[in-house]
């Protein structure tokens, strides 16, 4: 019974994931994990990981950390463990990819 349960946690680790950031681009990297947590685990915390993770790396160069796509993929038990990818940018300036090009601001006539 030992035995069992020990190859079930090994097996279960080895599936668990994660790539260092990758160049893929001009200034533009790819990095992702896997959710070693399994059915407990939370992708968004995947994908929180790997933001501050790509932020580290970018700061690393002198240069700032913008976000270009970002992935997850649920667990599902049995199939497959979920987890996150990210695709980002070390630039000099990164810009807001959710700010509206008039920076929120809005008038009324």
């Amino acid at each position: 019974m030992r035995k069992t349960i020990l190859i079930l946690a090994v097996a279960s680790l080895s599936g668990c994931a994660s790539t260092a950031p990758t160049k893929i681009g001009a200034n533009t990297y790819y990095a992702s994990k896997t959710n070693t947590a399994g059915i407990f685990g939370d992708v968004s915390a995947v994908a929180g990981s790997l933001m501050g993770e790509g932020n580290q790396f970018c700061e690393s160069q002198g240069l700032e950390f913008e976000l270009v796509t970002q992935q997850t993929t649920q667990n599902i038990p049995g199939v497959r463990l979920g987890g996150a990818s990210i695709t980002f940018k070390c630039i000099a300036h990164a810009q807001s990819p959710i700010m509206r090009p008039d920076n929120g601001v809005s008038t009324v006539n």
